[in-house]
């Protein structure tokens, strides 16, 4: 009796125990959960410093070079060359300070104030006059084109002209000039900081080199407008002057 319970409990453990029974109780394989499951994209991470490709990072900007760079022709005296054969270098005042620039280059007003002269003016071909409201008084010459009118209110940096080739020059530039409230030219290079205070160009007119631009030859634009030649009365005119005889020692 003892006998035959030991032999049924035995062939109990081996039915629990056997393999069929622990291949029903494991769980799926990865492999089969995997394949049911929607696994999320790779996600490559991109360098915080790295930069980005905008047309600004892979473009080349260009900037005017420092208003000293620019300047051909300071305020004061200089010796002028001679014309039609005179010998002589007459000295005349500059009254105010030539800029190197390009044609069409957009010139903007240095200070507010009121346009007092927008055309003609003799040597200084196509020019702008504004009474500044700080009492002073502005000169734009040689301009190409003329975008204000006489009684017209500018504010500082309003475009005023285009750089031209009008009056007494043979090269591209933009004469600048500043008379006190006195009338009295003074030296405008103390008052200013950086050419861009005058001349706004954009980035495709300022080339890789900035060189002279020459003009072809004396040019002022007449009263109907159009550009037209210095006469040969004009020239002499302008270029005869000569400074006068130093006194001698012991003379009053």
């Amino acid at each position: 009796m003892r006998t035959s319970l030991y032999s049924i409990l035995f062939v109990a453990v081996l039915v629990c125990t056997s393999p069929a029974g622990a291949a029903d109780s494991e769980p799926s394989t990865p492999h089969q959960d995997t394949a049911q499951t929607p696994q999320p994209a790779p996600v490559n991470p991109v360098a915080p410093d790295m930069p980005s490709a905008t047309p600004s990072a892979t473009g080349v900007e260009r900037s005017l070079p420092p208003l000293r760079v620019l300047i051909t022709s300071p305020f004061g005296p200089r010796a002028m060359p001679g014309w039609l054969g005179r010998g002589g270098k007459p000295v005349r005042t500059h009254n105010g300070i030539d800029i190197r620039a390009r044609i069409d280059w957009p010139v903007v007003a240095f200070k507010s104030g009121t346009v007092r002269l927008a055309g003609p003016n003799g040597a200084l071909g196509l020019s702008v006059i504004v009474q500044q409201d700080d009492g002073m008084k502005a000169y734009y010459g040689h301009l190409g084109k003329i975008l204000v009118k006489v009684g017209q209110h500018v504010t500082e940096g309003t475009p005023v002209g285009h750089v031209g080739c009008t009056g007494r020059t043979t090269g591209a530039h933009l004469h600048f000039g500043l008379h006190n409230a006195q009338g009295a030219p003074v030296d405008p290079l103390p008052f200013l900081d950086r050419a861009e205070q005058l001349l706004r160009p954009s980035q495709e007119q300022i080339p890789a080199v900035l060189e002279a631009q020459s003009c072809g030859g004396l040019i002022i634009r007449g009263r109907n407008g159009l550009p037209v030649r210095f006469d040969r009365g004009l020239l002499r005119k302008l270029d005869s002057y000569s400074p006068p005889p130093i006194p001698a020692w012991g003379s009053k």
